[in-house]
Order: structure tokens, then C-alpha cells, then sequence
């Protein structure tokens, strides 16, 4: 793995998502979608496409040493992303909550999983995935606390019966037993999954469709926040990756998944539960476009320091 690989595919990614967020944009435009739509569209993002990935990437054969290798990932995603929730509250304070949580969930689906996919090989996708699990109890408590300032939305029992929850559970299930999803389920769940993109960049064009850009790019906020996603949290990464006896492998491919750009949840939850969700798809788009630059430079840096 070399910043010469992985800057292919970044770039790839990049492109496809600001080409699919003008879609959004000139479908709400041409009003083809309106904000209840984008609402629905969200939901479905959420609610279904998001557990098909994760539902199909833990669904493989067991193996002890991988087992353990994607438990570490968990509990290390879900110990990072309380520490990133932890810099953006020492940061922000009671400000701008949904940079906050831009700060603290980062877009593993979209920019992690092709990046480890194609740089690392198709066999460590299991590994972000399971980063993806460790964030997702986080997800849906602190983050839909901190944009609501409702704890009335968060229960255990809503947590528990989270799809995405209950597809990190059952994917688990498979995995011990050693259960591929073969047939229609794999076909369901791969399709399903490959929506999980395209309808979440459509939704961020709606919102980025409805948003004053010329005021947005002068918010220093936005890249405060962008600062912090990107270099202050991965930094924190690696400075105690380095310590941890494991793979080098999987340490890059927990890097990976904390340095990717502010998640689409920074947009999407505000717009759910009330928030400033045109800051939020700013932000996505700006940490984005950044990433293209910065997440190279970490990976470099991770790679001399582990490799």
C-alpha cells in the first residue's frame, strides 16, 4: 500500500460523490424531489440500505484469529469515536451540534470500504465493517441526543431493534457459524446494499441544493470542524495505534475508517430530529473535497510509522 494507490481511488470516490450530490441537487431543483422526499430517502439510507452492508460483510467463514482482529476493530472504532465526541464537545462546547457530530462519526461507508476494498483487498472489508459496527450503539444514542437534546428518542429498546444493530447481531451470528448468504438473501442483501451510496449523496444534493454556499465557505466553524475530523482525531489514532500489538494490516484499516471525511449522518440527523442540516451538508461536501488532500498524508504517515 502506497500514497501513489490509494490516490486513484480517493480520487475516484470523490468524483462519484460530488457527481451523485448534483443529481440531488437538480432533481430538487427541477422539483422532482421535495423535502419530504428527501426525508424518505434518508429513512430508507438508514434504515435499510446501511444494515444490508453491514449485514453482508460480516456474513463469511468463521476464523478465530479474524474473529478476534474484528472484535479489536470494534471496540477500538467505538473507544475513537467517543474520543472524537470528546474533542468536538471540548471544542464546540454547546455550539454547533452538527459539526459535532460531523467531528465524531466519520463516512466509513462511502470512502472506507472502497479504499480498504481496493487498496487493501476485498478479505479486510470484514475488518471496516466492523469499525462500522463499533459506531453504529453511538450513532443511534449520542448522536440522535446530541441534534435533539431529546433523551425521550433514545431507549435501549430503540437501540436494540435498531436495523443496524440487529444486522451487526445476526452478521455476527453468521459469522461464528460460518454462514454465507447464498441465493435470493445474498441477492437482496448486495443489492440493498449498493444503494446505501447513491441514496445518501442524493439526499446531501438536495440539502446542499437549499443551502447559501457563498456564506457557507466564509463559516470558520465549518473548518474548524474539517480540522478536526481530518487531522486532530486521526492524529490521536495513530499516535495509540502505534503502541497496540497488531497487524499493521488492520491498524491501517482502523486509520482508514477514523480519517474518512464527516459523515452523511451530520446532514441526515438534523433534518430527522431538528437541526441545521444545511450546515451539516456543507460540511460533508467541504470534508469531502479536503480529504482528497489530507487523507493521503495520513495514511503516509501511517504507514511509515506501522509498515
Amino acid at each position: 500500500m502506497s500514497v501513489a494507490q490509494t490516490m486513484p481511488v480517493m480520487i475516484t470516490q470523490v468524483v462519484a460523490m460530488f457527481l451523485m450530490m448534483v443529481i440531488g441537487a437538480v432533481l430538487y431543483r427541477g422539483q422532482l424531489v421535495d423535502n419530504a422526499g428527501s426525508k424518505q430517502l434518508s429513512n430508507v439510507a438508514l434504515y435499510v440500505a446501511t444494515p444490508a452492508v453491514i449485514l453482508q460483510s460480516l456474513a463469511t467463514t468463521f476464523d478465530a484469529a479474524k474473529m478476534a482482529a474484528g472484535a479489536a476493530c470494534m471496540a477500538l472504532s467505538f473507544i475513537f469515536t467517543l474520543v472524537s465526541a470528546g474533542v468536538a464537545r471540548l471544542y464546540f462546547r454547546d455550539r454547533q451540534r452538527a459539526a459535532q457530530l460531523g467531528i465524531t462519526i466519520s463516512n466509513m461507508g462511502f470512502m472506507g470500504i472502497p479504499l480498504v476494498q481496493s487498496v487493501l483487498g476485498e478479505e479486510y472489508v470484514f475488518y471496516i465493517s466492523a469499525c462500522m459496527a463499533g459506531q453504529v450503539p453511538l450513532i443511534w444514542s449520542y448522536g440522535i441526543w446530541l441534534i435533539s437534546q431529546d433523551t425521550s428518542k433514545i431507549s435501549l429498546k430503540k437501540i436494540a431493534t435498531n436495523p443496524s444493530i440487529v444486522a451487526v447481531v445476526v452478521g455476527i451470528v453468521l459469522f461464528c457459524c460460518s454462514i454465507d448468504l447464498t441465493g435470493v438473501i445474498k441477492v437482496t442483501a448486495q443489492d440493498m446494499g449498493n444503494l446505501n451510496t447513491g441514496l445518501a449523496m442524493l439526499v446531501m444534493g438536495i440539502y446542499l441544493a437549499q443551502t447559501d454556499l457563498r456564506s457557507l465557505v466564509r463559516d470558520r466553524n465549518l473548518y474548524a470542524a474539517c480540522a478536526l475530523r481530518l487531522l486532530a482525531v486521526p492524529a490521536i489514532v495513530i499516535a495509540v495505534m502505534v503502541l497496540l500489538p497488531l497487524d499493521p494490516i488492520v491498524k491501517l484499516v482502523v486509520v482508514i475508517a477514523l480519517s474518512t471525511p464527516c459523515g452523511t449522518v451530520s446532514a441526515m440527523f438534523p433534518q430527522l430530529f431538528g437541526g441545521d442540516y444545511r450546515f451539516g451538508a456543507g460540511l460533508v461536501s467541504v470534508s469531502t473535497l479536503l480529504s482528497l488532500v489530507l487523507m493521503p498524508l495520513v495514511l503516509a504517515a501511517s504507514l511509515v510509522l506501522f509498515v
